[in-house]
């Protein structure tokens, strides 16, 4: 008992040494975070939330046309102006709304070239690249045609440390002058015809129709220290998992192949689409993408912001992060004191990846960027550090205690009651305790007769398996195994834990109940699998009462055992065998489910019952009222 005592006296402050080690852990990912240690793994989360976020329906409003290979050998490289001058009437003709050209054309490519420019010069509605240099490169001026006006764009655009582009350039500035993406022309040129222009919103933040597009920081979402330059914002990518665009052929435009339907009032982007052109852009969850299908990615995005109502990429500020973390943090340290309490391990370890995968997933549909690689590693981490600390201070105290419950029936009990070892334990075994909870009994319909007619081995593993799947059942259901009693089970619902209010009560009899209809569907398909196999089918009586108990270790110093006795027990056993030829288990419902007055008062509410009578049970003086469950309502 000594010893016992010096544990209590140290686990009893668990809260301090919990909030240290989520406060330690905490500093760490924070210093991680802030430092750029985790931006890589934070990057190719958001990739795989990408990867399995719903696929999206295609974008109608945008139409790309591609010179493909067959067009360069059909028409040559580069395209010459005259070729491009056809393109851009065949367009025009069709009533396309906006056309975008992503086609470096800074020197003339005769024959055609005044040709070009004159429909340049006419037609506001043509949209075309330039570069604006960077990295040591030159810039690439946009048609002479175009110079100086509102028709240009610029092409250049931002790569992440690992090659991938995850981030659209809106607008760049030299100082003295700011600039608009093409993209962002593009779809500017095409806003117009419908109202929208853009507009200053919060904090003088670019504004297309209700939406403010925030741009990002250098510590935006799961980046650290990123030159965030420019007007840049995150890029989601809807329809990575295949063709997001209508494309179409150089060829197909110029030969009348392509319905003027398919083109009427569309934003059309004409740009490479040949492998030798070598204008790929390295997109999310390893995708390679023609350049002119990034600026279409971006196009699309902001016309779906603008028309559809879709929220712009938004990011946790750092006070909200640091909050999530510090939950996580807090989350993970309780569990590893709670190690043989409430939380399973094997389960909260592939849990709490799912869930905050999930989370992720769902709140980058919904708009939002969560840095799930931070929250998950603080949730690791906090239970790495608690699991070591506590583990070490209560290992010996565990196998001494423990020793006391390695008889029992149910594992769940001992550790159960080693959660809850300063209320339980006394005097080397449980103290009893009165309480109120629900019994349930099963016993097999026509055992012997099956018995009979088997030999000893394959009649213990049909019976095997029959134990283990009704145990699976009641552990489900928070049922504690009390014990085996050949081919009958006892279960308890409402201990070892001592229930405090009525409503829990009630609900450990609904539990009980719930369970009991579960085992009798799950028996229906072992009798399928059953008779497939040529072995025998079985039925199941259950017998369910709720009333006081009393629970605690019952036997001597050479065997304990943790078990619960009283009346409820007798009248829950007598409901189970009363009259084994009303509503007899059959092959269509191979159960029957009987309950006393009791449990019927909590469950009524929740279940189809119909009434037995006023019964008289087996061994006992007084009647009561029997009923029946038939079904969930």
């Amino acid at each position: 008992m000594r010893n016992f005592r010096v544990f209590f006296w140290l686990s009893s402050r668990p809260l301090w040494l919990c909030a240290a080690i989520a406060l330690l852990t905490l500093a760490l990912l924070s210093a991680m975070r802030w430092g750029g240690v985790l931006q890589a793994v934070e990057l190719s989360a958001y990739d795989w939330m990408l990867h399995w976020r719903p696929a999206e329906p295609s974008d109608s409003r945008i139409v790309l046309i591609g010179e493909t290979e067959a067009d360069i050998h059909r028409y040559g490289h580069p395209l010459s102006d005259q070729v491009l001058a056809l393109a851009l009437q065949k367009l025009l003709f069709a009533g396309v709304r906006v056309i975008g050209v992503d086609k470096y054309r800074d020197v003339p490519v005769p024959p055609g070239t005044g040709e070009l420019a004159n429909l340049l010069k006419s037609h506001g509605n043509i949209v075309w690249i330039r570069y604006l240099g960077s990295g040591g490169q030159d810039a690439i001026a946009p048609p002479a045609a175009l110079l100086n006006s509102e028709q240009v764009g610029f092409n250049d655009v931002v790569v992440d440390p690992d090659g991938v582009t995850r981030r659209g350039l809106l607008y760049l500035s030299d100082g003295n002058d700011t600039y608009p993406s093409f993209p962002l022309l593009a779809t500017l040129h095409y806003l117009a015809r419908q109202g929208i222009r853009p507009e200053s919103g919060e904090a003088g933040h670019l504004k297309l129709a209700a939406a403010t597009l925030h741009p990002l920081t250098s510590q935006t979402g799961g980046y650290a220290g990123i030159d965030a330059g420019g007007y840049q914002i995150m890029l989601d990518y809807p329809g990575l998992h295949g063709s997001f665009f209508t494309t179409f052929s150089l060829a197909q435009l110029l030969d009348g192949e392509i319905p003027a339907a398919a083109l009427h009032d569309k934003l059309v982007l004409l740009g490479g689409m040949a492998p030798s052109l070598g204008d790929y852009r390295q997109l999310p969850t390893g995708m390679q993408r023609y350049g002119v299908e990034q600026h279409a990615y971006v196009a699309g995005q902001l016309l779906s912001i603008a028309l559809d109502e879709r929220p712009p990429l938004r990011f946790l500020p750092k006070a909200a992060e640091l909050f999530g973390l510090l939950l996580c943090c807090l989350a993970g340290s309780a569990g590893g004191y709670r190690r043989n309490g409430n939380l399973l391990y094997p389960a909260a370890s592939l849990a709490v990846p799912a869930l905050i995968g999930i989370a992720g997933v769902t709140a980058l549909r919904g708009g939002w960027w969560i840095p799930c690689v931070l929250l998950l590693l603080g949730w690791l981490a906090a239970l790495a550090l608690s699991f070591i600390g506590f583990a070490a201070l209560e290992h010996n105290e565990r196998r001494q205690l423990m020793r006391l419950f390695e008889r029992h029936v149910s594992p769940e009990v001992a550790a159960t009651l080693w959660a809850a070892r300063e209320d339980f334990f006394s005097g080397g075994g449980v103290k009893p305790d009165q309480l109120v909870a629900t019994v349930l009994f099963t016993d097999l319909a026509g055992f012997t007769a099956v018995a009979e007619t088997m030999e000893p081995l394959p009649l213990m593993q049909w019976l095997n398996r029959y134990m283990d799947e009704m145990s699976r059942v009641i552990v489900e259901q928070g049922g504690m195994i009390d014990k085996y009693i050949g081919d009958a089970i006892m279960a308890v619902f409402g201990v070892p834990v001592k229930r405090a209010t009525d409503a829990d009560i009630a609900q450990d009899a609904v539990q009980a109940v719930q369970c009991a209809l579960l085992m009798g569907e799950r028996l229906q398909v072992l009798n399928e699998d059953w008779c497939r196999q040529g072995l025998p089918a079985i039925g199941m009586r259950v017998g369910i009462h709720t009333g006081p108990l009393v629970a605690g270790s019952l036997g001597g110093p050479t065997r304990l055992e943790y078990t619960v006795i009283g009346d409820t027990v007798n009248i829950a056993s007598r409901l189970e065998s009363f009259d084994k030829h009303l509503a007899a288990p059959r092959r269509e419902q191979p159960w029957r489910i009987l309950i006393g007055q009791a449990t019927f008062h909590y469950v009524c509410a929740g279940f189809l019952t119909e009434s037995v009578g006023t019964c008289q049970l087996k061994g006992r003086q007084n009647s009561m009222q029997v009923y029946r469950v038939v079904s969930r309502l």
